[in-house]
C-alpha cells in the first residue's frame, strides 16, 4: 500500500512537470521587453488645464509644448492637456494650481490682475500697435519683471503667450463709434482696468467666466463682448452676435504658470529642458497667433448674416482719446509708471 501511494505521487508529479514543459510554464523565456513601458515607474506627469478650444493659439501651443517636453526629456516627462475648461475653469484654476491640484494652467493675464495689480498695465487700451511690439515686451525683461510678481503666491511663471488684438462684437446694433457702446452690457474679464475702459465710454461692464460667454450672449444677459478673431470663431460667438467691429483696441494674452513646489521638485536637468521647450513653444506660438487670427478673420468675413465693420482711422483716434482717463485710473490706483514707461520706450507712439 505504501509503495502504491508513493508511486501515485510520483506519477502525478511527472505528469505535472510534463504539462508545464508543454505549456511553456517551466523554463519559460522572459516576456519580450516593451518599449512602451520604459520609465513608467519614474515618469513625471504634468496636468495642464486651460479654458479655450484646442484649435486656438493657446490650445495649439499647449499641445505643442506637451510634444516638445516629451521630446526633449526623451519621454521622462509627460504633459496631459485638458482644454475647454474640462478640468478647471477660469474661476477656480488659479486656486487649484496653488493647492497643487493641477501642475500647470494658462490663464489670461487680465484674469491675474485680481492678484497682481501691476499686470493691469497690459490691459491699457491702445498701448500696443503691432504684434512685434507685444512680442518684444512679453518675452523680454519687462515680461520677466511681471512674472517675478508671482513669487509670493508660490507660483512659477514660465512665460507669456499672445492671442492677438481684441475687437468688439455686438448683438443688435453695430458699433461704429464709441457712442454706440453707451448703455450696452459688455462682458469683460475681472480686470479693474478693463472695467474702467467700458465705464469710460458709458457701457456696463459685466465680469463673467469665459466658459459662460456663449450662453450669456445667447440669453442676452450680455449684449456685447471683446475678443480676438480666433476666439470669436472657435467659440462660435458669431452665432449669437450679428456685428463685429475691428477696433484693435487691446491685446489678449496668457501667462503660463506652474505650481512652485512641483517645479522645485523637478531635477535641474528637467527644469532646463522644460524651459527650453517653453521658449521654443513661445516663439512658435506668437507666429501661429498672428496666422490663426488672420485665417479666422477671413472665415468670419465669409459668413452670412455677420457684418464686419472696420473702424476708421478718424474714429479710432476719437476712441483712443476718449479712453485717456483709463490711464489716469491706472496711475492713481496702481502707480507703477516705471513699467509703463519701459513699455512706451519700446512701442511706437
Amino acid at each position: 500500500m505504501k509503495k502504491f501511494i508513493i508511486g501515485s505521487i510520483l506519477s502525478v508529479l511527472l505528469l505535472t512537470i510534463g504539462i508545464g514543459i508543454q505549456q511553456g510554464l517551466l523554463f519559460a523565456k522572459p516576456l519580450p521587453y516593451d518599449d512602451e513601458q520604459k520609465g513608467l515607474d519614474t515618469q513625471i506627469t504634468i496636468h495642464l488645464s486651460h479654458v479655450v478650444a484646442e484649435n486656438t493659439p493657446k490650445g495649439l501651443a499647449a499641445n505643442k509644448f506637451a510634444e516638445l517636453v516629451e521630446e526633449k526629456t526623451d519621454g521622462e516627462v509627460k504633459v496631459h492637456v485638458y482644454p475647454n475648461a474640462s478640468f478647471y475653469n477660469d474661476e477656480n484654476e488659479f486656486k487649484a494650481l496653488q493647492n497643487g491640484d493641477v501642475e500647470m494652467i494658462i490663464p489670461t493675464f487680465s484674469k491675474m490682475t485680481t492678484y497682481l495689480p501691476k499686470w493691469q498695465v497690459l490691459d491699457l487700451p491702445y498701448l500696443f500697435n503691432t504684434d512685434e511690439e507685444v512680442h518684444d515686451v512679453l518675452t523680454g525683461s519687462i515680461g520677466e519683471q511681471l512674472l517675478a510678481e508671482l513669487e509670493p503666491y508660490q507660483v512659477k511663471g514660465l512665460g507669456f503667450w499672445h492671442n492677438g488684438f481684441k475687437h468688439l462684437t455686438s448683438a443688435d446694433l453695430p458699433i461704429h463709434t464709441f457712442e454706440n457702446l453707451q448703455g450696452l452690457r459688455v462682458r469683460t474679464m475681472p480686470s479693474k482696468t478693463l472695467e474702467k475702459q467700458f465705464e469710460t465710454v458709458g457701457a456696463i461692464p459685466v465680469p463673467i467666466s469665459f466658459s459662460e460667454v456663449f450662453s450669456d450672449l445667447e440669453k442676452h444677459a450680455i449684449e456685447a463682448q471683446e475678443n480676438t478673431a480666433s476666439n470669436i470663431y472657435s467659440k462660435g460667438f458669431y452665432k449669437v452676435q450679428q456685428h463685429m467691429t475691428l477696433t484693435k483696441h487691446g491685446i489678449l494674452g496668457y501667462s503660463v504658470l506652474m505650481n512652485e513646489k512641483f517645479w522645485q521638485s523637478l531635477p535641474s536637468k528637467i527644469q532646463k529642458q522644460i524651459t527650453e521647450a517653453m521658449k521654443e513653444t513661445t516663439d512658435w506660438q506668437f507666429e501661429q497667433a498672428v496666422l490663426m487670427n488672420e485665417k479666422d478673420l477671413r472665415k468670419l468675413q465669409q459668413l452670412d448674416n455677420f457684418e464686419i465693420y472696420k473702424m476708421s482711422a478718424k474714429e479710432r483716434a476719437r476712441f483712443k482719446e476718449k479712453l485717456v482717463p483709463v490711464y489716469d485710473y491706472y496711475y492713481a490706483n496702481v502707480d507703477d509708471e516705471k513699467i509703463l514707461e519701459q513699455i512706451q520706450k519700446i512701442v511706437s507712439p
